[in-house]
């Protein structure tokens, strides 16, 4: 029933060309929406820094608001923008960086010539305003002494530890403080060029009339060299608990493990079983921790994946002396789906819910250039029907098989920010098995 369904899924009606530099070109016109979004994805992010440049992907993407040759400065640009009723975004991820311009659709032929002179003619000017803002974002991650005390940040490290995949993506401020102009410009034309992105347009336009426009005004960059990123390491096991004093009223938890990447053939089933575990507040996650424990306010799971690695989480803020019992709650809803396989009513839930998911990828033209272009630059597939049939394969039976594989208490690394006495501290130890 659920594989006739997933068979039902409209495509996104993607188009797609090469220019001349090698830069590839996703079209998904989706006429019955109201705007439209120009994105440009981009291999660059903190998995291609080393330690003296960590946080300078980040710093670069600020940058590249701060003005152009023909806006020279970041009020001007911005302006330019917001005439047309756009709105210009850009994120910074472990492994790519995205910029997104979203516009009412008769301006999108304007849209594509400002996103490509944002992405090709910086001026990477104004160094020291942009460094004052993001010192203020660094420090929201940081306690009086400089620690960081972001939970997730601290976790990474952990399961990371000496490697790009377990950076922060803000850098830390020494390396903030040290980057130059030459250091961006270097950066720039290391990763910004055809060879390390994809341009997606998405939404209300005619592909007829924004293709011309499109290589009038993407043409022009670089051709390159493709970046690849350091190869995600073995895991380790050697130091698996990690605990940070930070003065307030809980204390931040993550129990954390180790799992493939997204390109996968386990995905799938690692997916259904984050679902599973919390996809909304009838699921196991909210319902034990949450509604019969009373523990946390809200709790979470969650696959985080990469190409080639991932990690998935539970997580929870709770008062200091709880930290103990709800890890102990965790493991019990680990070994639980460990000890049998979910029921056929759960699986299919969450296997609906996906699919709903996948479907209202076509009500908004940002969601869409984004399941599309990202896709393009990752290599994984660009058909929401292919990750819809991927899905109705699997099996409840697949999905304890992964937790079996990788949700292994004697794999967990435990991540603790609050404040923690001595005998809270030997308590976690031990359930960690640290």
């Amino acid at each position: 029933m659920v594989a006739a369904k997933s068979a039902r899924l409209l495509e996104l009606p993607t188009e797609s060309f090469t220019l001349g530099n090698g830069l590839p070109v996703r079209l998904v016109p989706l006429t019955h929406l109201q705007s439209a979004t120009v994105s440009c994805f981009v291999r660059v992010g903190s998995r291609y820094e080393t330690a003296p440049n960590n946080g300078l992907s980040h710093f670069l993407e600020h940058m590249l608001y701060r003005g152009t040759v023909t806006h020279p400065a970041a009020n001007e640009l911005n302006l330019a923008i917001e005439r047309l009723g756009g709105t210009l975004d850009a994120a910074t991820h472990v492994d790519f960086t995205s910029y997104d311009l979203s516009l009412p659709p008769e301006a999108i032929a304007e849209g594509v010539q400002l996103l490509g002179e944002v992405l090709q003619q910086p001026l990477l000017t104004e160094l020291r305003t942009e460094k004052q803002i993001i010192r203020e974002e660094i420090l929201e991650d940081l306690n009086e002494e400089g620690a960081q005390i972001n939970v997730d940040n601290v976790s990474r490290r952990l399961l990371y530890p000496n490697h790009p995949l377990g950076f922060t993506i803000l850098g830390p401020l020494a390396n903030l403080e040290s980057f130059e102009t030459k250091d961006l410009r270097r950066h720039h034309s290391s990763h910004y060029n055809a060879r390390n992105s994809v341009l997606c347009v998405a939404g209300a336009f005619d592909p007829r009339e924004i293709e011309e426009t499109i290589r009038s005004s993407f043409d022009g960059m670089s051709k390159g060299k493709a970046i690849e990123p350091l190869e995600a390491p073995e895991h380790s096991t050697s130091q698996r608990f990690t605990y940070v004093h930070e003065h307030g009223s809980q204390t931040d938890v993550r129990l954390s493990f180790h799992t493939p990447g997204v390109a996968s053939s386990e995905a799938p089933s690692l997916l259904l079983l984050d679902r599973v575990l919390d996809d909304g507040l009838s699921t196991r996650i909210h319902q034990t921790i949450c509604e019969e424990r009373g523990l946390a306010y809200e709790a979470f799971s969650g696959n985080d994946s990469l190409e080639d690695c991932g990690v998935f989480d539970f997580g929870a803020s709770v008062e200091h002396s709880k930290a103990p019992y709800l890890v102990e709650t965790i493991l019990e809803l680990i070994a639980e789906l460990r000890g049998s396989s979910p029921t056929d009513e759960e699986v299919d839930k969450a296997r609906r819910r996906y699919l709903w998911d996948l479907r209202t990828v076509r009500d908004d033209p940002e969601d869409a250039s984004h399941f599309v272009g990202s896709s393009a630059l990752l290599g994984l597939p660009e058909r929401v029907g292919t990750l819809a049939d991927r899905v109705a394969r699997v099996t409840p039976q697949d999905i304890q098989r992964a937790a079996q594989r990788y949700l292994d208490p004697k794999a967990a690394h435990l991540t603790c920010v609050g404040v923690l006495d001595e005998a809270l501290v030997s308590d976690l130890r031990g359930l960690a098995g640290a």
